[in-house]
Formats: C-alpha cells, structure tokens, sequence
C-alpha cells in the first residue's frame, strides 16, 4: 500500500509539473508583412460573468496570452461589463490588447452579431440593420457571428450594406460538413472583413479559428481601423485563406504566419505526459481507497 502512495504522489507531482511546462506560452517573434504589424486576433470570445463561460475575464486574457494571441475581445450576451473588467485587468498586468465588447443575441429577430470598441450596452430588441447603426454611433465594428442559413434573413440589404465584417471560420465548419461554405456564401453577400473566432466558452481552444488583422498601429484603435479597412486574413478549415486579396498574396503562404495559424494545434510529449501522469496518478489514488474503504469494511 506505501508503494503504491509513493507511487500514486510521484505520477501526480509529474502531471503538475509537465502541465506548468506545457502551459508556457510559445515565444513567437512579432511579424511585420506588407509593411503592416499582424496581429493575431480571437474576436468571440465569453466569460463566466454573462456568458455562461467557465473562465472570469481575467482567465480569459491569460488564456489568450498561453495560447500566442495579440488580441482578444470578451463579448458578454447582452453585456459589456466584463469585457471592461478583462480589458482593465490587461492594461494593468499586462497580456494582450482587450477589447472590450458585447455579443447581441436578437432571438426574437434571429441573427447574433458582435460588437467591438463600444461602451453602452446595445439593445437586442431591435432590427439587426438598427443594431449595426448604434454599433457605428459607438464608434464601433458590428460582425455577424456564425451566421448560420436561418439567420441570414434578419440580414436584409440595409444590414448587409452596414455590416463590417463577418465570421468566416468558427468551431461549427468542423463539426458540420456544410458548415463551411454557408459562411462563405454568407460572406459573399456584401463587402466585409473576413473574421475567424473561436466562440470560446472553456471548453475547445481559444484561438482555434483566428483572424490575422493588419494594423498600422498594435493598439485597440488600430486594430478597429484594420476591420474597418477589411485588413484580414483568416484560414478555414481547408487550410484556405480569406480576406483582402492583396495581402493574401502577400501573406498566405508565410511560414511564419503559418506557424501561428497552427498554434493551437500543438501537442507536445509534455503535453501527453501530463495527461497520462494525471489519469494514471488518480486512478491509483482510486485503488487505495477503494482498498481501505475495503479493509475498513472487513475489520
């Protein structure tokens, strides 16, 4: 039985230590392409604040610093408080840039869009074309979110026209076959920035699908600009490049733009033998006291 504690503690000791290894952030050297700094960005993302997210705002913004993100926006439903919270906790401890933002779930009209750079809460009962102008009042970028076939008719023309930008690349293109090019053909309706975001609630990875934007400037308001200017690049599922042709050219077959693209692939043996150790460690953990609840029955 001491053994097997010995045994048990050591495997735990080895999960804690690989899985600290495993969660340092990779160093990736900043990138400069076309003459512009690029950034790489999730613009969805959810705490456990508003959004029924398993991370606080202030997890959000060391999740995006582990996971090799420039930018991040927290998008509350309905809400903007936490994006504050997280865009405050980084200016003061540092990680990435936070904007701060509000996911806008109009169910009685269906269609969900994101607004960034705001801060007053916008209402969801309203018309997704009225909706994108208080965005713009704001001083704000409105993107459709998944913009699934239901929802594209709450997209009339006058949306459409006002629109900044639209996700291209979401969690669902790899769990629903068609997934993909229904954001694509979305996209195809107007003129707008391609977007990738993960749509990050704790489970997944944050920064699975993300967007390369192209900024004079690495601040908040530089990146607004970009969106505006539809200065992006974003891989789908197939590995192919959306965004301003231009710089797709420019940009799409960068190793080193690559090499972050695939970030969140990465699974190291550290990595592994963090998991194993772990699983193993409290399954031993297990026997004992199944062992001893055991031996207490029997005496």
């Amino acid at each position: 039985m001491r053994r097997l504690r010995v045994f048990a503690a050591t495997l735990l000791g080895a999960a804690l230590v690989s899985g600290t290894l495993a969660d340092r952030p990779p160093r990736l050297e900043p990138l400069t392409l076309g003459g512009y700094r690029v950034l790489a960005a999730d613009f969805h993302t959810h705490s456990s604040m508003w959004s029924d997210g398993a991370l606080t705002p202030w997890g959000l913004v060391l999740e995006a610093r582990r996971q090799a993100l420039d930018v991040i926006a927290v998008t509350g439903h309905n809400a903007t408080l936490d994006g504050q919270i997280a865009s405050r906790f980084a200016q003061v401890f540092g990680g990435p840039i936070v904007i701060a933002g509000e996911e806008i779930l109009s169910d009685p009209n269906r269609y969900h869009l994101v607004a960034l750079g705001i801060h007053d809460t916008i209402g969801f009962d309203q018309t997704a074309a009225q909706a994108i102008a208080a965005v713009h009042r704001q001083g704000g970028v409105a993107i459709a979110v998944h913009p699934v076939p239901e929802t594209w008719p709450a997209f009339d023309a006058e949306a459409i026209e006002w629109l900044d930008a639209a996700e291209i690349c979401h969690p669902l293109v790899y769990e629903h076959p068609e997934g993909q090019r229904e954001l694509e053909a979305f996209a195809a309706r107007g003129s707008v920035a391609a977007i990738g975001s993960s749509d990050f609630h704790g489970t997944g990875r944050m920064g699975l699908c993300r967007t390369f934007v192209f900024v004079r400037e690495a601040t908040a308001a530089g990146v607004l600009d970009a969106l505006r200017a539809h200065r992006t690049i974003v891989f789908g599922r197939d590995g192919k490049a959306h965004g301003d042709p231009s710089l797709v050219r420019v940009a799409a077959n960068d190793p080193r733009l690559l090499a972050n693209a695939r970030t969140w692939e990465r699974v190291t043996a550290i990595d592994w033998i963090s998991r194993l150790s772990g699983i193993v460690g409290l399954a031993a953990i297990a026997a004992i006291m199944i062992v001893r609840d055991g031996s207490a029955i029997g005496s």
